[in-house]
């Protein structure tokens, strides 16, 4: 009997949009990595594509594992699993390997823990809340939770991994001003953080650094305006990067070109095409038609999100699903703004869609935490 209502509260139209999203993806990862696999061997283990696979069916098993576990125990443990995630990201800058510039995978260019530390982190702050109830708008549990984000996302810099700790930043955010935050607290965090950007703007940052987050404010006309050769050449990458991609969206019409049609991602003119351009891709070959219905399953998928965090039965569970919303809506808006040319080119996959690895299966679990949330969101005494 209890086991029945528990499935009577499964979120079906959630799954359904996952299902439909990964297929998306599915499609657009072999359309991207088929010209870089050996003859022959489509499913080879050593193809890209089939990697995407093996990573799909571990993040399936993290998502059902998750949602039949109760999403309450990790309340239990969750100075445990926080102190897990500082340490795998402790690790990676020690024994990390290098890869476009970061110090962030362990695991080839696939495993890199700071995916996982963003449900990890998500957890820990929503359990800092929680226990912390009665207290939510004091400035005591502001401050901690601020400190809880400020760890990670300290190691996450050092990288550095800017579109990660953009992730980091807008979770708390988000989470914070459901949790008990204040717009007075607000205002005086932002005065306080105006001295402390400027500083780490101008005295922590590389000037190539500096070129890439603000290359999406130009245009053409002002690149030979920057004084620092390294920041005009970041600068000068991002918009040639950039505007391969606004040709790609351009080719694709209302229609697009046909999956495996694409001129600019299968003469590999987009960099990264099946990671961070992947929606230039998906714009090209299938189109208007195609990329907004795709993202209109994305939009399903975060507006289940916030049903989950409005039907939870406490407030650990209200923040865990509004976590999870943050994570996927500032994915989601990132890589599709630096797709466009409207958001700095910061390399954040997009969720569901981009070759899979550890965000991919980080992003599977998420829907389980969602699931197992939903199903719980009732009392079970008779």
């Amino acid at each position: 009997m209890m086991h029945t209502r528990r499935w009577q509260d499964f979120n079906f139209y959630l799954l359904v949009s996952v299902l439909v999203l990964v297929g998306f993806g599915s499609a657009m990862v072999y359309s991207t990595t088929i010209g870089n696999n050996y003859p022959g061997k489509i499913w080879s283990l050593r193809s890209q594509f089939a990697l995407h696979l093996i990573w799909l069916g571990i993040g399936a098993t993290a998502m059902i594992f998750l949602t039949l576990f109760d999403y309450h125990n990790f309340q239990i443990v969750a100075r445990w699993s926080y102190l897990l995630m500082l340490a795998l990201l402790g690790y990676t800058l020690v024994a990390g390997n290098i890869s476009m510039g970061a110090q962030s995978w362990l695991i080839g260019a696939s495993g890199q823990p700071s995916e996982p530390a963003k449900l990890l982190l998500i957890i820990s702050l929503a359990a800092w809340w929680a226990r912390r109830d009665e207290q939510r708008s004091s400035w005591l549990t502001l401050l901690g939770s601020l400190l809880i984000a400020g760890l990670p996302l300290g190691l996450v810099l050092v990288q550095p991994d800017f579109g990660t700790a953009m992730v980091i930043g807008v979770v708390w955010l988000i989470m914070a001003l459901c949790g008990g935050m204040t717009w007075k607290h607000a205002a005086v965090l932002a005065l306080l953080a105006l001295p402390v950007l400027y500083v780490g703007w101008n005295e922590v940052l590389q000037p190539y650094q500096r070129g890439r987050l603000t290359a999406f404010m130009m245009d053409e006309s002002q690149v030979e305006s920057v004084v620092d050769q390294q920041e005009r050449e970041a600068v000068q990458a991002v918009f040639y990067n950039v505007r391969a991609s606004k040709v790609a969206v351009g080719n694709g019409r209302m229609f697009g070109q046909g999956l495996l049609n694409g001129t600019q991602s299968q003469r590999k003119f987009l960099p990264v095409q099946y990671t961070d351009f992947i929606f230039a891709v998906t714009a090209e070959e299938l189109g208007f038609v195609g990329a907004t219905a795709m993202l209109a399953f994305i939009a399903v998928v975060l507006w289940q999100a916030v049903t989950v965090a409005a039907r939870a039965r406490d407030l650990f569970g209200r923040l865990i699903a509004l976590g999870i919303f943050a994570m996927l809506l500032i994915h989601t808006v990132e890589n599709v703004g630096m797709n466009i040319g409207l958001m700095p080119v910061t390399g954040i996959p997009l969720p569901f869609i981009s070759y899979g690895g550890s965000f991919t299966v980080t992003v599977l679990a998420s829907i389980g935490m969602l699931q197992s949330i939903d199903m719980r969101h009732r009392s079970l005494a008779f």
